[in-house]
């Protein structure tokens, strides 16, 4: 039985799944007392005292998982990391990929979500999880991507790639293109759905934090949530429906993505990410025992990273600095911040962070708004956390002889 025709079996087998994860999370609440380090960071971070402190368990003292990762979904910044540079199959994790350079062409206009997809016979007899499609039926391409998304289906998947890269070959190349440009240096797609060429022998290769990556951009770039934080979504103007793999959709607070993956050899694993208040987080668990465990333990390192750290907001987007800019023979300005400046850090640090302005005294003018002027970056614990341009709010081109030498690397603390 497959697909959409054998919808009421998915729906049983999918309440028995979220049983055995809710017997499974309360079974498994005790935490181990330490983790292994990653032997690099993603971003700057604390990640070695977070792991000390995170519910990390390895398979010599639990067998819980083969690696793990969490991260602050905005910066990149690592907030604990276990083996996450380890490479491993990503399974149908590697559908991210696929998803998000789908997603990137429709939003360049090279094509619309409306456009219409012809099955073809390799999609058609494309094996494992599937929606059933069948050679020749006409598919609208957003039905497909939401298929290849929250059914993990095959069959869908192999048909976008069809689609937006004319074949399945030219397809996976325009992944490892895209997985270059956002420095995944630890990936390399061989399929558009991770999908084993036999049942001990996964083609593609990744990292957690390689993961962590794709998930961002997903988030940051596309509209993929409005379907992945859904525990259900309808197929094909409501033919069906589809159950999402990620059970924590629906059962964790703030969860609404984004991906699993599971074969033999990568075992269970998840890429998912939950959002409180405006602190959003990416965990990733690779290698999980069970379906159960790797959303128990998705749970736990989650839970404990909102329980640990806050979301701070330092700065809004315009907002003027506390230093003036001397403009030769010109004025005296206060630039202003490019962007949000936002920090994810321990709830015990945020009386410690401070603000570094490198922004030099003066600089040749006339100026344009949004000239670059220099840098905000946040500090903490002899750590640079994040950082965010500094910018001229408007032209100056008025003479004189006034200079101000104020302002460059001032410090100040952020007010309470």
């Amino acid at each position: 039985m497959e697909g959409c025709a054998g919808w009421r079996w998915i729906t049983r087998r999918f309440l028995l799944a979220v049983a055995i994860f809710s017997l499974a999370s309360i079974a498994d609440s005790a935490t181990a007392n330490a983790t292994k380090q990653a032997p690099r960071r993603h971003k700057v971070s604390h990640a070695k005292k977070a792991a000390a402190a995170a519910p990390a368990r390895t398979y010599t003292d639990g067998r819980l998982y083969k690696g793990a990762l969490i991260e602050d979904a905005d910066t990149g910044r690592v907030l604990l990391a276990y083996n996450a540079d380890m490479e491993w199959p990503p399974a149908s994790m590697a559908k991210m990929m696929l998803l998000l350079v789908a997603q990137e062409q429709i939003s360049q206009g090279r094509f619309s979500p409306n456009d219409m997809v012809r099955i073809s016979e390799r999609s058609a007899h494309t094996g494992g999880s599937r929606v059933g499609l069948k050679e020749g039926d006409i598919y609208p391409l957003r039905e497909l991507i939401k298929a290849a998304l929250v059914k993990s289906a095959n069959d869908a998947a192999v048909a976008v790639a069809e689609k937006i890269g004319g074949s399945v070959e030219a397809m996976v190349r325009m992944m490892n293109q895209r997985a270059r440009e956002l420095g995944m240096t630890h990936t390399e797609y061989q399929t558009v759905d991770g999908l084993p060429p036999r049942p001990t022998h996964d083609a593609d290769r990744t990292t957690a934090y390689d993961l962590a990556t794709v998930g961002r951009a997903i988030i940051r770039e596309t509209n993929l949530l409005e379907w992945s934080s859904q525990e259900s979504v309808d197929f094909d103007g409501g033919v069906c429906m589809l159950h999402n793999t990620n059970h924590l959709v629906g059962h964790f607070d703030g969860c609404d993505g984004l991906k699993t993956g599971f074969t033999y050899q990568a075992g269970f694993n998840v890429t998912t990410t939950a959002k409180r208040g405006n602190m959003r987080i990416i965990a990733v668990v690779l290698g999980a025992p069970s379906n159960a465990q790797r959303f128990a333990q998705a749970a736990k390192l989650m839970e404990w990273a909102f329980d640990h750290y806050t979301a701070v907001s330092l700065l809004k987007s315009g907002e003027a600095l506390p230093v003036q800019v001397q403009i030769r023979s010109g004025p005296a300005i206060r630039p202003v911040a490019a962007s949000d400046l936002n920090v994810v850090m321990r709830k015990t640090d945020v009386s410690s962070v401070k603000l570094v302005y490198d922004i030099p005294p003066m600089v040749e003018g006339p100026l344009r708004p949004g000239d670059p002027l220099g840098r905000v970056t946040v500090h903490s614990q002899g750590e640079v956390l994040t950082e965010a341009s500094a910018i001229c709010p408007i032209a100056f081109t008025t003479p004189s002889d006034q200079v101000v030498t104020e302002g460059y690397n001032a410090v100040a603390a952020p007010a309470p």
